[in-house]
């Protein structure tokens, strides 16, 4: 198998932050779809059900998760030696959970 043909695959990334990024893709097409109908169309049944702040939370949860391993991934494909990939890999993570523990706490 060719290198270019490796590149974002589960063996690359891993298949735990693989499975998880396409879920949050699938979760956050859902959840657009939910905001957009709210916001354009004027659904309130999310509202009524009280459930809207918690989905927009979960969005913006999701909205996170997708985009650290998607940097994530694209760290690891990088050319930079083991140590320098682990390195910023952890930076982005501790930096991933301050702001998701900065918006549990504010």
């Amino acid at each position: 198998m060719s290198e270019a043909t490796m590149t974002r695959s589960p063996a690359t990334v891993g298949y735990a932050p693989w499975i998880i990024h396409r879920a949050t893709a699938v979760l956050l097409v859902i959840l657009l779809a939910i905001h957009v109908g709210v916001q354009v169309f004027g659904i309130t049944v999310f509202y009524e059900a009280g459930v809207y702040q918690p989905l927009l939370d979960l969005t913006l949860l999701a909205v996170f998760t997708h985009g650290f391993l998607g940097v994530r991934a694209t760290l690891l494909e990088t050319t930079w030696g083991r140590t320098t990939k682990r390195l910023a890999v952890w930076a982005l993570g501790i930096l991933f959970l301050a702001i998701v523990a900065i918006r549990l706490i504010g």
